[in-house]
């Protein structure tokens, strides 16, 4: 599914997922040959349009340094 990450300093990204993380998780993105970003998820939003046939899914996460 795919799920778009919130809470990053360059903005959001998204990303393909089989499971979502947990509030509470930490989670580790790699999205360049040398990039990659460690967050705490904060936040977990579901969004469902079921006469557009569309869903989104939103993932705020803190970043971890």
């Amino acid at each position: 599914m795919r799920v778009e990450i919130e809470g990053l300093q360059q903005g959001s990204i998204e990303v393909e997922l089989q499971i979502l993380p947990r509030i509470g998780e930490t989670i580790k993105v790699m999205y360049g040959a040398d990039a990659e970003v460690r967050g705490e998820v904060t936040g977990l939003e579901h969004y469902i349009n079921q006469h557009a046939n569309e869903q989104k899914v939103i993932l705020t996460i803190r970043p971890l340094f």
